[in-house]
């Protein structure tokens, strides 16, 4: 694993240089620009529908890792295609391919905690609530008074 991360810029500079020579010096810094403008373009939308979906929670112990998975996904398949080279891109590709596929069909971790999300009792006082969904437990705050004190 060492070795390839060593080698992993001398093998990113050698297919630029390959690519430079079937296709041109301009052509190649043409892609490498067009590249990074579509890498910074959806860093900034993920970041944004990230910050978007964290803001939807009122608590930290509600957020779950695999409500981010999505933006996570692209945010770095989007530091692979803003770093020049054909390797990283094919694998920001790999990467938002892969992404999609599961916001298509629902795959992986995502279906199993719906799934655990719907047989676990969720986290109310005093019964059961018949909305289910899967942010989590329902954390209830902020200030209160006994009627029956009064």
């Amino acid at each position: 694993m060492p070795l390839l991360l060593i080698a992993f810029p001398f093998l990113e500079f050698w297919t630029l240089l390959e690519l430079s020579a079937r296709a041109g010096a301009l052509a190649t810094m043409g892609y490498i620009v067009l590249m990074m403008i579509v890498g910074y373009w959806l860093l900034q939308w993920a970041g944004r529908s990230a910050l978007m979906t964290a803001g939807r929670f009122t608590s930290a112990s509600a957020i779950r890792g695999q409500l981010f998975a999505g933006e996570i996904s692209v945010a770095f398949g989007a530091v692979l295609l803003m770093i020049p080279g054909v390797i990283s891109d094919v694998l920001a590709l790999y990467i938002f391919f892969r992404a999609a596929l599961r916001a298509l069909f629902g795959g992986g971790a995502s279906a199993q905690a719906k799934s655990s999300a719907a047989a676990e009792p969720r986290d109310i006082p005093h019964g059961k609530s018949s909305h289910t969904d899967d942010r989590g437990p329902i954390t209830l705050e902020g200030d209160f008074s006994r009627l029956d004190d009064e």
